[in-house]
């Protein structure tokens, strides 16, 4: 058996998109039109064995926020190995390979949707942010009294039109938060503009203050059910709101549709408050998904582009990363008048732990402490673990809305 690690070439991408399709269980048309036909050749990475297409990857290049600084990242997608060359360690290959390419095109992080996540957490990924999800009957999603907006909501079914507006408003919503993607055209065509239902219309609503200036957005689509009315469902695609004002005036707006007997939402962070609004909170159907996966693929860099809220230094200890080796050993992370920097360190470490804990620690998604109380992660005593936890607090709960 001979296997070749290699881009696929611009003549293979047909091939390539077969092979994700049929993994992904995807018909012609979604195969076709998807996210995935956005793929480059030269972002991609395949094993061919004997010749034949048998292990697939790309990986989008992305700008991340991470605790309001910006970082360059690899946004894995179409990973899928056709059935008869499974157990074969393809993938293993594959994503190696793919994580000295990233390395080399300054890429600190990779990031994923896990369809699977024990498979990718055998690779050094780990949990990096939350998704949730509502669910509800309108009629018992009412904000408490006394609630209400000062300004305005404008509905356009003209996105070209107000496409300047949206993008204005999730800049300035991303620019502070954590695992927020910079969005380029393609991630606005592609991603919450493309919906869940590519039956039906997409509609956008924009919230302006009483001052005319926009502060938050809904993108959404309806679909008649066709039961006895009312016979509608509302299909929330993005949710942005810049202060609790024009996140109450959204919200309102959506209650308007008197038509409407199922409200879905995609997802929305940890920390929207919708739950803290509403009178019937246990009504609105909230559930908590997985969301992104990570993987520090250059922890030097990863450690020295977040921005940390204490002035501190810390060790910290790789003891093992065969997938990544020039990550192995002790680095030391150092943060003070908002600048932070990492090199590497002979010292005794203050924080031992693996990759994939490294992961949920720089993002925020996990604490030392709760890692160490899981058993992933070993500090040096009890004060090192506190400090560690206030170095790695993060102003905002890692989140990220879009789809790749």
């Amino acid at each position: 058996m001979n296997v070749e690690i290699r881009s696929a070439t611009k003549d293979e991408m047909p091939e390539f998109r077969a092979v994700t399709a049929y993994v992904f269980a995807e018909n012609e048309s979604d195969a076709s039109s998807g996210a995935d036909a956005l793929v480059a050749p030269e972002w991609t990475t395949c094993a061919f064995v004997d010749g034949q297409l048998a292990t697939t990857l790309g990986s989008y290049p992305f700008r991340m926020r991470l605790n309001g600084a910006t970082a360059d990242v690899a946004g894995l997608t179409a990973v899928g190995t056709l059935p008869q060359f499974r157990r074969r360690g393809l993938l293993r290959q594959t994503i190696a390979q793919s994580f000295r390419e990233q390395r080399e095109r300054g890429q600190s992080m990779a990031i994923l949707w896990a369809s699977f996540a024990g498979i990718y957490q055998r690779f050094g990924y780990g949990p990096a942010s939350n998704s949730v999800t509502y669910d509800f009957d309108p009629r018992w999603a009412g904000l408490h009294e006394g609630l209400s907006a000062g300004g305005t909501v404008s509905a356009t079914l003209d996105r070209e039109a107000a496409m300047p507006t949206l993008k204005q408003i999730y800049r300035a919503y991303s620019e502070p938060r954590n695992l927020l993607l910079h969005r380029a055209a393609a991630s606005w065509a592609f991603g919450v503009c493309r919906a869940h239902d590519k039956k039906h219309r997409t509609h956008i609503a924009v919230y302006r203050d009483t001052g005319g200036e926009p502060r938050g957005f809904v993108v959404y689509q309806l679909e008649n059910k066709q039961q006895p009315s009312p016979n509608q469902r509302l299909d929330v695609c993005d949710f942005i709101a810049l202060d609790v004002d024009a996140h109450i005036g959204l919200w309102q707006y959506l209650l308007s549709h008197d038509l409407v007997d199922q409200v879905r939402t995609g997802p929305v962070s940890e920390e929207d408050p919708s739950p803290l609004l509403v009178q019937e909170a246990s009504k609105l159907g909230r559930r908590v998904w997985d969301g992104l996966f990570l993987r520090v693929v250059d922890a030097e860099r990863a450690l020295s582009v977040r921005p940390y809220p204490e002035t501190d230094r810390l060790r910290i200890e790789i003891a093992e990363d065969p997938l990544c080796d020039w990550n192995q050993g002790t680095f030391e992370v150092e943060s003070e008048a908002g600048e932070s920097r990492a090199k590497r360190s002979s010292g005794v470490p203050d924080l031992s732990l693996p990759p994939r804990s490294l992961a949920s620690l720089l993002c925020g998604h996990s604490s030392a402490s709760q890692l160490a109380r899981a058993g992933l992660l070993d500090a040096k005593d009890d004060a090192v673990l506190r400090r560690a936890d206030r170095f790695f607090a993060t102003a905002f709960r890692p989140f990220c809305p879009d789809g790749f």
